[in-house]
């Protein structure tokens, strides 16, 4: 059995579109069962979602809990986020569980258009693609580091990483 890869993580976050900036430093750790772009769109979600109140992240792959997420006082999850796409069933199933479902996903037509037509069914629901490209770099880069500089804006994200400038449209799908 090998050992999941180790990161400490140090992620500024200027967040344009909410007008926060803030710092997310942790530690967390690339499973082995885990793809490098899943990895990093969750990292990027974690980002995204960080910007009112201090988001979770799931470490150890718990297919009970989503890939990142906010919670309340009581530890109702308020907005779950998933970095991976999910099949209409599991959207719908998930949608019952938080108060908001988030799907964040490289493009792919084909997996959308398979879903689009009946994901109106499901009120709470919002997915965003990003460019796979750009999560492809990001995915080769992480053997230098994971201290980010990360820049939301209102259809674009950009990270740097010391070395190298990486930077994505991001599409509301819906």
């Amino acid at each position: 059995m090998t050992k999941p890869f180790v990161f400490k993580a140090r992620v500024n976050v200027a967040d344009l579109f909410h007008h926060a900036n803030h710092q997310e430093v942790f530690t967390t750790a690339l499973q082995k069962s885990e793809s490098l772009s899943h990895f990093v769109l969750k990292i990027v979600g974690l980002c995204a979602i960080s910007y009112e109140q201090s988001a979770h992240l799931n470490a150890h792959s718990d297919r009970q809990k989503p890939d990142v997420w906010l919670e309340d006082d009581t530890g109702y999850i308020t907005l779950a986020l998933y970095a991976s796409e999910l099949e209409l069933e599991e959207i719908a199933r998930v949608a019952k569980l938080f108060g908001k479902v988030v799907i964040l996903s490289q493009e792919n037509p084909t997996w959308f258009s398979e879903i689009s037509e009946r994901i109106h069914v499901v009120e709470n629901v919002s997915i965003f693609s990003l460019e796979s490209q750009f999560v492809e770099s990001l995915s080769d880069a992480l053997s230098r580091s994971l201290h980010w500089d990360v820049v939301i804006e209102q259809n674009q994200l950009s990270v740097s990483d010391k070395n190298e400038y990486y930077e994505t449209q991001v599409t509301q799908l819906v």
